[in-house]
């Protein structure tokens, strides 16, 4: 868990740079873990990780996000992901285990700490097979690891 998590702080870091931004958010309803590269940029990558979970149930996914609305305090956005399960393939299971399409609003509740939001989300998930989905919903909070300018 420990290396899946410092592989993504790694691949987001040389991704953006030395000027790297990263924001780390958790939805406690869905026990959800997620690691993002610059959330204010137009364009940004999020990793997922399922926790409170056995190792082998642990689905993850990587999601390309569009923010198509940004003011001070708000910024809506929406993108598209991939859920997969790397231990699926050691057990001769399919690797990939669906396909998302992400609405959401990332909420600034304070003025002295645009750092800190709110996310709320609605991901239509569609199976591999495309024959059965689900609509998700997430709330959760998150922390952008970057300089307050507002």
């Amino acid at each position: 868990m420990r290396l899946l998590i410092n592989t993504l702080l790694f691949t987001f870091l040389c991704l953006n740079g030395l000027k790297a931004q990263v924001a780390l958010s958790y939805y406690p309803f869905q026990s959800i873990v997620a690691l993002s590269s610059d959330s204010e940029k137009t364009l940004w990558l999020d990793g997922r990780l399922e926790s409170n979970t056995f190792l082998s149930n642990v689905n993850m996914e990587v999601n390309a996000m569009v923010n198509f609305r940004k003011r001070d305090y708000y910024s809506v956005y929406s993108g598209l992901g991939f859920n997969f399960n790397p231990f699926y393939a050691a057990e001769d299971l399919t690797f990939t285990n669906g396909y998302l399409l992400h609405f959401g609003l990332r909420f600034k509740p304070w003025r002295k700490h645009p750092n800190f939001q709110v996310a709320f989300e609605i991901s239509p998930y569609l199976n591999s097979n495309f024959d059965g989905g689900t609509l998700r919903s997430l709330l959760g909070l998150s922390y952008s690891f970057r300089s307050n300018r507002i």
